[in-house]
């Protein structure tokens, strides 16, 4: 009887532990800046990533129709070009930084999430 016990233990214990493995291994993902993405880019090919970056204002496109949202990120130096399906946050253009989280493929970032730092509204008036 001691000895099912231990057994039936075991199992539980090795299932556990093997469920809590391959949920950390699918929601695991990279935070890069826009530099170091591209340094390992050929490496993180189909991997989840979030990478930081400052929004390319200019290359801003909507598409209502279809709600594809495409744009650039950049470091000053290296431009991400990025696909984001759904609509992006309210602060998304006023944003002195924005992270995107998705897998590069075929030379475009696919965002799955858009999260933006908030711009400093309560800065008080230079003189």
């Amino acid at each position: 009887m001691n000895k099912k016990l231990v057994i039936g233990g075991g199992i539980i214990l090795l299932v556990v532990v093997y469920l809590f493995w391959s949920g950390m291994k699918d929601s695991s993902s990279y935070f890069l800046e826009i530099e170091n993405f591209f340094q390992q880019k050929d490496e993180l090919v189909g991997k989840s990533a979030r990478i930081n970056g400052q929004l390319v204002k200019k290359s801003v496109n909507w598409d209502a129709e279809n709600l594809i949202l495409t744009f650039q990120l950049t470091d000053g130096k290296d431009t991400l070009n990025v696909r984001h399906k759904g609509v992006a946050p309210d602060t998304f253009e006023q944003a002195p930084s924005v992270v995107v989280e998705g897998k590069y493929e075929n030379g475009i970032f696919n965002s799955t999430q858009i999260m933006t730092k908030c711009p400093s509204k309560y800065e008080a008036k230079r003189e």
